[in-house]
């Protein structure tokens, strides 16, 4: 194995009796302990490969790279997990602090159930980019069969959203992966969407309005959740060998129709909410929101929080067309790039400077936390350097109007996301190059060479 040595140094820190689950996402190794005070979290920094480690309720995050899966893979193998399997939680008491701490959770449920399927979003994303340039720029025409094609495969992650999330905030909630799909399946069933909007169907002695939830993710994820708690009293109460007939018949029969007339639309009216005070303070706030939100987006990576923004953009996207957080990912990724690269100019060492040129070179294709943790914070002058150009073209972003119309990885080919049939992509370059050249200037004159 490739990284045997440092799984085994790390499990050497940490005792695998301890160690209660394990993922990844795109450049960390999330291991999730049932008592984080036993853990000498220096001496984990100390081990090869390992960038910094974080700690998020009970979780304990160590960030590797872009290279974390092969880690994720070797790290299973060695201590005995099944990848991307759960772990059952029975008789495991979490400590006080992530008792305690509600914000760190609801960032790893929202990490849980949206990183899983991020992929898929990029895949759809990069697609529907695709047919933007191939059909902004007369190679083909709109009516075409093979933009049809394309569109049809762009639209299909997206449409059919609430069948992903369904699939892992069932996995998230110890519940039957099937049964969140189904409660996705009564949700995006044709008889509720195809409706007229406003109308309701009788049931018993209440109505169940219609709404199109495609492209939704807030009224699966709330139904999903409520439905494992209920099935779970359900399931306790039947006698176990008649649970596979009984537990799933009377908990869709009897709490189905609850959920289709409750919870689902308080989802989508959540949704809604949601979008709209969004739209409402950047609209209020302006270039300064704009200035903050991508300055400050180093810090919002580092803390988790970036995951708690994806329901915003969706809902954003489905409802607006276009969406305008994701500029300030994009003008964050290319700040921090160009603050690394500048920073690589200054470092003599020889392999801090190659360190710095790779994880810049990752920052402008949209993999930014090897540069962060590597080079930024620990030059430091290079952080400011990308807080500083990412502010810059924040406000740019913000008075030039620059709007983002597909999901995209927010780095250098997520480019065709911004072509309207208007000036839009000339805008979010203009504001790329503002905050390359301010964070590379800054971080090339501020930077130390630290021994």
């Amino acid at each position: 194995m490739k990284y045997e040595k440092m799984c085994k140094e790390i499990l050497g820190v940490i005792d695998r009796s301890n160690i209660q689950d394990v993922f990844c996402c795109v450049t960390r190794l999330r291991l999730v302990v049932k008592d984080i005070s036993k853990i000498d979290k220096a001496a984990i920094e100390k081990i090869d490969g390992v960038m910094q480690v974080k700690e998020v309720g009970d979780q304990l995050q160590l960030v590797i790279g872009s290279h974390v899966q092969e880690v994720y893979r070797d790290f299973c193998s060695i201590a005995d997990f099944k990848p991307n399997a759960e772990v059952e939680e029975e008789g495991v008491k979490p400590s006080e602090k992530a008792k305690k701490n509600i914000g760190a959770k609801v960032l790893n449920v929202l990490s849980a159930i949206f990183l899983p399927i991020m992929p898929a979003f990029v895949a759809g994303g990069m697609i529907k980019s695709l047919v933007l340039i191939l059909t902004i720029f007369g190679i083909l025409a709109g009516d075409n069969g093979v933009v049809t094609v394309l569109n049809a495969i762009g639209d299909a992650p997206f449409y059919y959203l609430p069948f992903l999330a369904g699939y892992t905030t069932a996995k998230r909630f110890k519940l039957n992966e099937v049964f969140g799909l189904m409660v996705a399946g009564c949700l995006m069933y044709p008889t509720f969407l195809n409706q007229t909007a406003g109308e309701s169907i009788p049931f018993l002695f209440f109505n169940v309005p219609a709404y199109n939830y495609a492209s939704s993710v807030l009224p699966v994820i709330l139904s999903v959740i409520a439905f494992s708690y209920l099935f779970g009293f359900v399931n306790k109460l039947i006698p176990s060998n008649l649970r596979i007939v009984f537990s799933g018949l009377i908990s869709f029969a009897v709490f189905m129709p609850v959920l289709l007339i409750v919870v689902a639309p308080l989802g989508n009216y959540c949704g809604q909410i949601l979008s709209t005070v969004a739209v409402a303070l950047f609209h209020l706030a302006g270039p300064l929101a704009g200035a903050i939100f991508a300055g400050l987006m180093p810090f919002i990576i580092m803390t988790g929080m970036h995951s708690a923004l994806a329901p915003i953009m969706l809902q954003n996207l489905n409802t607006l067309g276009y969406d305008f957080l994701f500029p300030a990912f994009f003008i964050n990724n290319i700040s921090i790039a160009g603050a690394t690269l500048g920073a690589a100019l200054k470092i003599k060492d020889p392999k801090m400077k190659a360190a710095a040129v790779s994880s810049g070179g990752l920052g402008v294709i949209g993999i930014t936390e090897p540069a962060l943790y590597s080079i930024d914070m620990l030059y430091k002058q290079p952080l400011i350097g990308a807080i500083i150009g990412g502010a810059t073209g924040g406000l740019l972003y913000m008075i030039l109007g620059v709007k983002c119309y597909a999901y995209a990885m927010p780095g250098i080919f997520s480019l065709p996301a911004y072509l309207d049939k208007g000036n839009n992509i000339i805008m979010i370059c203009i504001c790329l190059v503002a905050a390359f050249v301010v964070s590379f200037v800054y971080s090339f004159i501020m930077t130390k060479d630290n021994k």
